[in-house]
């Protein structure tokens, strides 16, 4: 049977425009669940960071005097060692191409034995060094997965997400942390209060770079988490508030260190709830797209 040349001039030109939708399918496909990798591997990491932060200001408050800490902290070693097994059996090539991973799990080797034993203010510095690095790290998991390929998460709002809300949290983290010290002192001395009124006019500078992202967002993307970030700063505002009177302004700080360092948690959990609630959205998302219903 013969057929007409111009059907036999389109089936290649079929099969080729077929092979290449499979081919941009299967692309799509990869590129949504390396997205997917990185929403998991950094709720993993906010969780470490979280943990992170707190054994700093565990840490400060039992070697500023209050001893009732000590139990605490060994529960909360055995949580960052949870933390850092959890991300360690990912086998994520996202790690593995990271070489700051290796360096966070060093520090912590060194740091986890002797932080009871040093100075407070060497025991800040390198939990803050190593907090450091785990932001760092979370940037560059969203960088690697998040707004490379054919399928990108918004730029603004994966900024806002993993670079300027770990970096406003770390302020809180830091003002949890000298605080604490100081209520357990009883006194907080010129230096910690310069200090403390550094990172009060950080965490407002940070918490705007924060908003200033999702105003840039696209909305359809950023509409969770812009709800979740107005209750976030009222929490905020309200401990910045307690921070002023019971500890920079106090003449001699009254307050119980270990009621102000769960007071100073408060906006930490309601930063980090919002990180954790848009997370939880961007992963159901993403595995619908890739594995539909």
């Amino acid at each position: 049977m013969d057929y007409p040349e111009w059907l036999l001039f389109l089936a290649p030109v079929a099969a080729t425009a077929g092979f290449a939708h499979v081919i941009a399918g299967r692309s799509r496909r990869n590129c949504l669940s390396l997205r997917l990798e990185g929403v998991r591997i950094n709720r993993i990491t906010k969780q470490l960071l979280l943990d992170m932060q707190q054994h700093r200001g565990m840490v400060n408050a039992f070697l500023s005097g209050d001893k009732s800490f000590a139990a605490k902290l060994e529960q909360k070693k055995t949580e960052i060692e949870r933390d850092l097994g959890a991300l360690d059996t990912l086998h994520s090539r996202l790690l593995a191409e990271c070489k700051r991973w290796g360096g966070i799990l060093d520090a912590w080797q060194s740091l986890r034995g002797e932080s009871q034993a040093l100075s407070t203010e060497d025991s800040f510095r390198r939990h803050s060094e190593l907090i450091r690095a785990i932001i760092y790290l979370m940037g560059d998991v969203a960088e690697r997965s998040q707004i490379v390929g054919a399928c990108p998460t918004d730029a603004a709002l994966a900024s806002a997400l993993w670079h300027k809300l770990p970096i406003a949290a770390e302020g809180l983290g830091q003002a949890r942390a000298l605080g604490s010290g100081a209520a357990a002192k009883g006194r907080c001395s010129s230096v910690a209060r310069i200090r403390l009124r550094f990172l009060e006019e950080r965490i407002r500078e940070t918490m705007k770079w924060v908003s200033d992202d999702l105003a840039r967002a696209d909305s359809a993307q950023a509409a969770a988490m812009i709800n979740l970030w107005e209750a976030a700063q009222k929490t905020v505002a309200d401990f910045l508030s307690l921070l002023e009177k019971e500890i920079i302004n106090a003449e001699k700080p009254a307050v119980d260190a270990g009621h102000y360092f769960s007071t100073a948690t408060k906006p930490l959990d309601a930063l980090f709830s919002a990180y954790d609630q848009i997370s939880d959205t961007m992963e159901k998302k993403l595995a619908c797209r890739i594995s539909p219903p």
